[in-house]
């Protein structure tokens, strides 16, 4: 009996599977009896999987909430590293102007230092410096070539007095001696016309006495008469003979006079050429000793600067970093780095340096956040009023052309709106390493993602975009504008 009641049980069963009766239609034993079918249990669904598929669905949901609605801020990671804004408060080193050898320091490694404070000695080697009186020996020949010149133009300025008097002289001279010979002229004009006067005289003396002796011939007048007219002939041809010499003697004083003329002319024009030579020689003497000074004091000057350049003197105020040499009598060679000095930087700065893919969102004024190497901070650049620890800055410049490899460096600045100065620069030191972010636009989660995605930069614009305007087809305006 008992068999023949599990046969019928199995057989209702089966119908039920055959007649394909919904979950709803199934009594309670009946359902009770499908569960104690092995296949049944096999087709069933764990319950742990039901919850599981409600936690992950809840999850999805809640990350589908957080992409919509959390905001991200957009940045620019930058990386670089303190120094100063001001060329001059910027850490600079101290080269040898001369080669030699170390002959004193009078600083070490970490000592403070004012600005034109002697830090170290250097000992030249130019055989050309290394007389320790040429100083004195180049004072001692210029004031020789000083007395020289001194001396060389005072006597040109007596020549130059002489030679004025020589002029007044010339002046003076050669009128007189013209006045002596014009009238030497004037006695030769006188005596050549007593000359002529005499020569007319002899003629008509001549004539008077042919003529008496024609008329002593012709009876008409006496002997005597005659021959008082050849004593007038004789006494006229002796006047003549006297007028001619006074002429000759008229003519030869004339010469003299014309020559000593020439000859006081030409001997004052030579003491005068004379006196205007020596005085040119006397010029060119001081104007050669003035060349000499200026070349004495040029190298004097040279000497000077010389022994200045082996001295080393602070630039700035600051601390001794770094020595390259210290030991004496090391040699040193002209522009070889000796000593490092960190200034006391009044106005700090970052030199900062990102990508080009970046680079035309960088401009001055922007915000950024700052991290210092060994600060302590807590870097969430998506959240930037949440980043512990971390400082404010601004850009102040970016510059215009690129470092060779496609990066552009700015300068930060500290951001005056900054509750949290940076830290002094006894904590962070010029050189010290930072990390940076660009404040750029407040987006939602899923943009950011799918810039990234893309690899796209940062926002060009203050406002992302929607969903819409992002997944949109962008569709061309009338006319192909």
């Amino acid at each position: 009996m008992a068999s023949l009641g599990r046969d019928l049980e199995n057989s209702g069963e089966r119908a039920l599977v055959r007649r394909g009766v919904g979950l709803a239609a199934i009594t309670i034993e009946q359902g009770q009896a499908l569960a104690k079918m092995p296949c049944w249990e096999a087709v069933q669904i764990p319950r742990g999987m039901f919850t599981a598929s409600r936690a992950i669905l809840t999850i999805l949901l809640l990350f589908l909430i957080i992409l919509e609605f959390v905001p991200w801020t957009q940045t620019i990671q930058a990386s670089g590293k303190v120094s100063a804004y001001t060329p001059y408060d910027r850490p600079q080193q101290i080269e040898s102007r001369i080669t030699g050898r170390v002959k004193a320091w009078h600083i070490y490694e970490g000592v403070k230092v004012k600005k034109g404070q002697l830090v170290g000695e250097l000992e030249d080697y130019d055989p050309t410096f290394m007389a320790p009186e040429i100083l004195p020996l180049f004072e001692q020949r210029k004031v020789a070539l000083e007395q020289t010149r001194q001396a060389a133009m005072s006597r040109a300025d007596q020549l130059t007095k002489r030679i004025g008097e020589m002029k007044k002289l010339v002046q003076a001279a050669v009128p007189s001696a013209e006045a002596r010979v014009v009238e030497a002229d004037n006695r030769v004009r006188e005596a050549q016309q007593k000359v002529e006067q005499y020569k007319i005289d002899v003629h008509t003396a001549q004539l008077n006495v042919d003529r008496h002796r024609q008329l002593v011939r012709d009876g008409l007048v006496s002997q005597r008469e005659l021959e008082l007219t050849i004593q007038t002939e004789i006494g006229t041809k002796a006047g003549l003979q006297a007028a001619q010499a006074a002429l000759s003697g008229a003519e030869q004083g004339r010469s003299a006079l014309s020559f000593g003329r020439d000859q006081i002319t030409a001997d004052v024009q030579q003491r005068l050429m004379d006196a205007i030579a020596s005085r040119d020689s006397a010029v060119a003497e001081a104007a050669k000793a003035t060349e000499q000074l200026a070349d004495i004091s040029y190298r004097q000057q040279g000497v000077q600067q010389r022994i200045e350049a082996a001295k080393l003197f602070a630039p700035m105020d600051g601390t001794v970093v770094k020595m390259a040499k210290v030991g004496i009598n090391e040699t040193v060679k002209q522009g070889e780095n000796l000593i490092t000095i960190s200034p006391l930087a009044s106005d700090p700065a970052i030199e900062m340096t990102a990508e080009g893919l970046d680079s035309p969102l960088l401009k001055p004024g922007r915000k950024v956040r700052i991290l210092f190497f060994g600060v302590p901070a807590i870097p969430l650049p998506a959240w930037p009023g949440l980043m512990a620890g971390t400082r404010g800055g601004v850009i102040k410049v970016v510059d215009q052309i690129d470092d060779g490899k496609g990066n552009y460096r700015f300068w930060v600045v500290p951001d005056p709106e900054d509750p949290q100065p940076w830290p002094e620069q006894t904590q962070v030191r010029q050189g010290t390493k930072v990390l940076g972010w660009v404040i750029m636009n407040r987006v939602p989660l899923w943009y950011e993602l799918w810039r990234r995605f893309n690899f796209f930069p940062p926002d060009y614009l203050e406002r992302s975009p929607s969903v819409f305007e992002m997944f949109a087809p962008k569709v061309a305006a009338p006319g192909g504008k």
